[in-house]
Order: C-alpha cells, then structure tokens, then sequence
C-alpha cells in the first residue's frame, strides 16, 4: 500500500478575481496603505518625468527653488528632509544637467546659495505640467473635493510629524 501524495486544494479562477487588491487586514492598517499610495503613485510620477531625465526628487528640489527662490543647500536639505549626502548627490547631478548653480552666500562665505538657472525654470515648469497629469492618473479614482480633503489631511499629518515629540525641545 502506497502512502497518499498530500494535495493542496484546486485554486479556481474566481477565488483569485473576487479576492481584494491587498489583505484585508492591512486594508486597516493606514501605514500600510500610505506605503502602497506612495510606492505606487511614486512609479507613475517616475514614470512621466523619465523622458525629461528628472527623477522625482529632483523635481520637489527644483520646485522648492522655482517657488521659494536661492536657498542655501542646508536649508533645502532639511525643509526636504533630505540627508546631506543625498543632497550633494541630487544637486551635483542638478548642476550637471546645467539646472541649478552653486554661488557662494553674500552673507556667509562658508555657505553657497542654490538657485536654478534658466534651464532650470525650464526644466521644472515642463516638469510641473507632466506632474499634473500623472497626478491625475494616480488620484483618479478621487473626485476634485476628495483630493482636497487628502491634501488637507496629509499636510495636517506631515505638519505634526515635523514637530518635535511633546516634552523635548
């Protein structure tokens, strides 16, 4: 007498189309599904912006100094939240692609100022529109006031987590 060959159940093709996109049980789980909504929305953003050669950090980089003007490499770092050495990487290649310039800081000499180039206000306004669209494709499942309200939430959320914890300076 031969031993039974142990058999896992037949998977039928309808288990599989009726089972939802993620576990149930992370669907609870708002980290979870923050990581999914960035890992994702990070591909398709990744994916407008690679025929301008920008990667996505690049174009928050070049953004901040579209909209908020010559900045010092320090403060871009950490109102980013970019560690130094991943900002020497992004704005060596920035300055390679002949997008943002390094001047040295009329009121620290130690320091340089970032500030983009004409190419560069080019380069990021070119970027600002492809954003949009591929914006639109990943929120398309959001009508225009549910974008607001995830904007709304999500900013009050970023804004908090900047803080200090309570009780430490």
């Amino acid at each position: 007498m031969t031993p039974a060959k142990a058999t896992l159940p037949a998977q039928h093709d309808h288990d599989t189309a009726d089972a939802p996109p993620f576990p149930p049980a992370l669907m609870r789980r708002i980290g979870f599904l923050l990581s999914m909504t960035k890992g994702g929305g990070e591909a398709v953003c990744m994916r407008a912006l690679e025929p301008l050669g920008l990667h996505v950090k690049q174009f928050g980089l070049l953004t901040v100094l579209a909209t908020e003007g010559p900045l010092s490499q320090q403060r871009l770092g950490e109102w980013t939240r970019h560690d130094r050495s991943t900002m020497v990487t992004l704005i060596d290649s920035l300055e390679e692609q002949g997008w943002v310039l390094r001047e040295r800081n009329p009121d620290d000499r130690r320091a340089y100022l970032l500030k983009l180039t004409s190419q560069g206000r080019r380069i990021q306004a070119r970027a600002e529109k492809v954003m949009l669209s591929a914006e639109d494709e990943w929120l398309r499942s959001l009508n225009p006031r549910e974008r607001e309200q995830l904007l709304a939430l999500l900013s009050k959320v970023a804004v908090d987590i900047g803080r200090p914890p309570s009780g430490r300076v």
